[in-house]
């Protein structure tokens, strides 16, 4: 290896690896390290033999650690200036490992992680730990991470920075990482090598033998959870409400604030949905343009209920929902997103509800599948939107946000199905269950749904983005995240954190059997 004034120690985790040690020893001595620590665990073949006859340190435990935990036992006994973790399943070329270290043996970087631009930009649906990378770095204000990651070999990294983050840190990975960014240490990731190809599939962690999630998955993704728990000190991250009048909630609720109610309207009981009623609420906002076509289309699937609820209008929005025979509730206010969708619940008497906007039409075939499902016992009925997860690569954060929260819900099967898009709708029990007032943060809502055991399904599809009115002070910006960009990821954030309140730092994920203990010792 080209000289350097730094000492190299390799970090090799081990558990029945004796069909590719060799291989991999053999390439790391060609780097000329200061030493090559192998851990052992739960080894039962000739993986510690093969260790000792290549003069490497053998730490071995007779039980297996877990995931990660090799790592840091491995770490605690370094005494190299720059630390290299690697794998025991597949060699990497030396040259490829010298190009790699260079950054930091011949440079000022503090971690090297392996580049997976090419993951990243690939035109496929993408991965769930893929998705969960992503989210993660740009929650942690770091884009240009993309998806580059210390949950992926090789990474290396100065012992200056391991004891910034804390040796014990490394048994979860992406704590460590979240450690790295908060300390600021300076991170390179120029290097990709191929570590998909070679990685060894093991069907207990990779394979799908149980519903949900495979084991892998469900790990990695506690992973980031228990990051999150750590790095965020309130319940939306620091990310905006979008001027939520969450006070005005507050008074609603204690009945300081009456429901302003200026027309009771009119609807039908309807035989369509077998005895049960039909509640459409829609709030609106200086919607005079739209408002009667939305609800002309509405009646169309006979609602017993068409509730608007016009806040901060000064166009004659109200006046016509009030002419259409709407219940019409008049804010002088506005009251931020959802908070209207969230009172017209409150007052709501079917056993169906329907949440709409206000600014497009829907056609009432693409309305009464929400409508049905919920007869049919779904108690949370979402817009199928999965389609998105093909259409444009990488994922647009919003998509990924909601993808990566109903996978730490173990519900890979909603894809993206978020109540944050309309139309969606909600059985009477389901109300009951969540409470109106979560439903102003609609991620959050849908977490407390779920967790409660209702059922939750992506029932139609109604492209809304095409319908959707452009807000350009709302949807675009000059640098970082549109305003409603950044209020729907704090309600992701929002409903992270409620998961982790309900279900532990993990969100109830399993942690991959990990012998904390033993870093303890």
């Amino acid at each position: 290896m080209l000289s350097s004034n730094k000492t190299l120690s390799i970090i090799i985790p081990a558990c029945n690896e004796e069909a590719t040690l060799h291989g991999v020893l053999e390439s790391c001595k060609a780097l000329h390290p200061k030493e090559i620590i192998v851990v052992a665990n739960g080894c039962s073949d000739r993986t510690e033999e093969i260790a000792k006859s290549h003069g490497c340190m053998l730490i071995s435990e007779p039980s297996p650690l877990g995931n990660d935990v090799g790592r840091a036992v491995g770490a605690k006994q370094a005494t190299g200036d720059v630390l290299l973790f690697l794998d025991a399943d597949f060699a990497i070329a030396p040259l490829v490992l010298q190009n790699f270290l260079r950054p930091i043996l011949f440079g000022d970087r503090d971690v090297v992680l392996n580049d997976f631009n090419a993951f990243f930009y690939k035109k496929h649906r993408p991965h769930t730990i893929t998705v969960w990378r992503q989210v993660f770095n740009e929650l942690l204000d770091r884009k240009d991470l993309k998806i580059d990651s210390i949950l992926s070999v090789p990474h290396a990294m100065t012992r200056e920075a391991l004891q910034k983050i804390g040796v014990v840190a490394l048994a979860n990975p992406i704590l460590a990482q979240a450690r790295m960014i908060k300390q600021n240490l300076s991170i390179a990731h120029d290097t990709s090598i191929d570590v998909i190809t070679p990685n060894r599939f093991r069907p207990l962690e990779h394979g799908h033998t149980v519903p949900g999630l495979p084991r892998a998955e469900k790990r990695m993704i506690g992973d980031h959870v228990a990051a999150l728990a750590e790095v965020f000190d309130s319940s939306r991250g620091g990310f905006s409400d979008g001027g939520r009048r969450r006070d005005i909630i507050s008074q609603i609720q204690s009945g300081q604030y009456p429901l302003p109610i200026t027309s009771h309207g009119w609807g039908v009981t309807t035989q369509l949905y077998k005895e049960k009623q039909l509640s459409v609420i829609i709030p609106a906002q200086n919607e005079e343009k739209t408002i009667g076509d939305v609800i002309t289309q509405v009646r169309k699937i006979e609602p017993f209920e068409i509730i608007v609820v016009v806040n901060g209008s000064s166009d004659s929005t109200a006046q016509i929902a009030t002419a259409l025979g709407a219940k019409t509730l008049v804010f002088p206010e506005a009251l931020g997103n959802d908070v209207g969708r969230s009172i017209g619940a409150k007052i709501a008497t079917g056993d169906i509800l329907l949440f709409l906007d206000a600014d497009f039409a829907i056609p009432p075939k693409d309305l009464f599948p929400f409508c049905q499902a919920i007869v049919d016992g779904t108690d949370i009925a979402l817009n199928d939107l999965d389609y998105y997860l093909n259409l444009s690569f990488p994922l647009h954060m919003v998509t990924a946000c909601k993808y990566a929260v109903n996978l730490a819900l173990d519900r890979i099967d909603l894809g993206i199905g978020s109540m944050v898009a309309v139309p969606h709708s909600l059985s009477k029990k389901a109300l009951q269950q969540i409470g109106w007032v979560p439903l102003l943060s609609p991620t959050m809502a849908q977490v407390k749904g779920v967790l409660a055991g209702l059922s939750v399904r992506n029932v139609y599809t109604v492209d809304v983005d095409l319908l959707n009115r452009i807000r350009p002070q709302q949807h675009f910006a000059l640098q970082g995240y549109a305003p409603a960009v950044e209020r729907i990821i704090g309600d992701h954030v929002e409903g992270i954190t409620y998961l982790i309140s309900q279900r532990g730092i993990r969100g109830g994920l399993y942690d991959g059997m990990r012998n904390l203990s033993r870093l303890q010792q």
